[in-house]
């Protein structure tokens, strides 16, 4: 069976005109494209004449398509519609997404997508969107893999972020929103935002609030946080494996801001404190610039990325889903246990 960079499922129809959700995953948010204004997407841009489209992916913000023009395979990327309800920082992310794209291809050796065509005129597709290269191989995931194999997978994950570490900014956020001086301001604001997204959607958020509480408590040590590119997204869903080479996907969710939160995603992943990392900091440090120590002021900073973390999850359940669907549960727990961790950290930490 061939692998590819997404899985493929039917097309949906609506009336007579084919249209296409761009991937199984159900979602509020993905663009419904339809075949021709894809086929004219490709000849605006001349590519050529569309010879095969399949919807792709189990992302759940996007839509993308595989598309076959003569003997080649592209995917194209479609941001949701415009009126589409999102999240503050997820406004424009298309754009980010090709930054952040063009940062890894000129600044690391980390395989990424080649970018062909990039169009935010909505003048034929209705919504911003990208024309990439078609990369092949399984998402980490779905690898079966030896404790030995596992073990070399994940280093190469780790020495990628290593890479992504070493770019610098001074200016920390969200790029598609607004940079800030130092990580304290950018983190305070970004979860604010969030919180007011919350409000706006008609829900309040105790939790988000007590996160802001600790955010100003400890900005201090927030401001000492060095400005690098971080993925904050790194999951094995977003990294394919092709014959012992890593490809790197989707990296729309990256800012400016402090190294330390890319570690959710390593290890014991998003509900371990950064105590429980200590063999991934071991080997993150043979390849970074500047080391992690797992001190007591990184430990809150982690603690800080792992409470943000919540907040995404419990402020965009309400946009993307419906109260009883699987996501919108998984959501729920995830960002209570998150919560629970890093503000036992943050706690921890005011009384040392």
């Amino acid at each position: 069976m061939r692998n590819c960079l997404f899985y493929f499922v039917n097309a949906e129809y609506n009336g007579c005109t084919k249209s296409f959700t761009g991937g199984r995953m159900k979602s509020k948010t993905k663009y419904n494209a339809t075949e021709e204004e894809i086929r004219r997407e490709f000849l605006k841009v001349g590519i050529g004449e569309a010879t095969d489209i399949e919807p792709l992916g189990d992302g759940e913000f996007n839509a993308a398509f595989k598309v076959r023009v003569k003997d080649a395979d592209y995917v194209l990327k479609i941001a949701p519609p415009n009126d589409a309800t999102v999240v503050n920082h997820e406004h424009n992310m298309m754009k980010a997404e090709v930054f952040w794209y063009k940062q890894m291809s000129e600044k690391t050796s980390i395989c990424v997508p080649k970018i062909y065509y990039e169009d935010f005129s909505r003048d034929t597709v209705g919504s911003d969107c990208f024309i990439m290269e078609m990369m092949y191989g399984e998402p980490l995931w779905k690898v079966n893999t030896d404790e030995a194999l596992n073990e070399s997978i994940q280093e190469k994950k780790i020495a990628m972020l290593a890479q992504i570490h070493a770019i610098p900014n001074d200016k920390y956020g969200y790029i598609q929103v607004r940079e800030y001086d130092n990580w304290y301001e950018a983190i305070y604001n970004m979860a604010s935002n969030l919180v007011a997204d919350c409000k706006k959607f008609g829900h309040e958020t105790p939790d988000g609030e007590k996160f802001l509480g600790f955010i100003e408590k400890h900005k201090e040590i927030l401001k000492k946080a060095p400005c690098r590119m971080v993925n904050f997204d790194l999951w094995d869903s977003n990294v394919l494996y092709n014959d012992g080479t890593l490809i790197w996907i989707d990296p729309e969710r990256s800012f400016w801001g402090d190294p330390v939160a890319d570690f959710i995603t390593l290890g014991k992943g998003q509900k371990a404190p950064l105590t429980e990392k200590l063999h991934e900091i071991e080997i993150y440090n043979k390849y970074a610039k500047e080391p992690i120590t797992a001190g007591p002021e990184e430990c809150v900073r982690y603690a800080v990325a792992v409470a943000y973390l919540a907040l995404i999850e419990e402020v965009e359940k309400y946009v993307r889903y419906e109260p009883d669907e699987p996501n919108y549960i998984r959501n729920t727990v995830d960002a209570r246990d998150m919560y629970d961790t890093a503000f036992e950290v943050m706690e921890k930490n005011l009384w040392n």
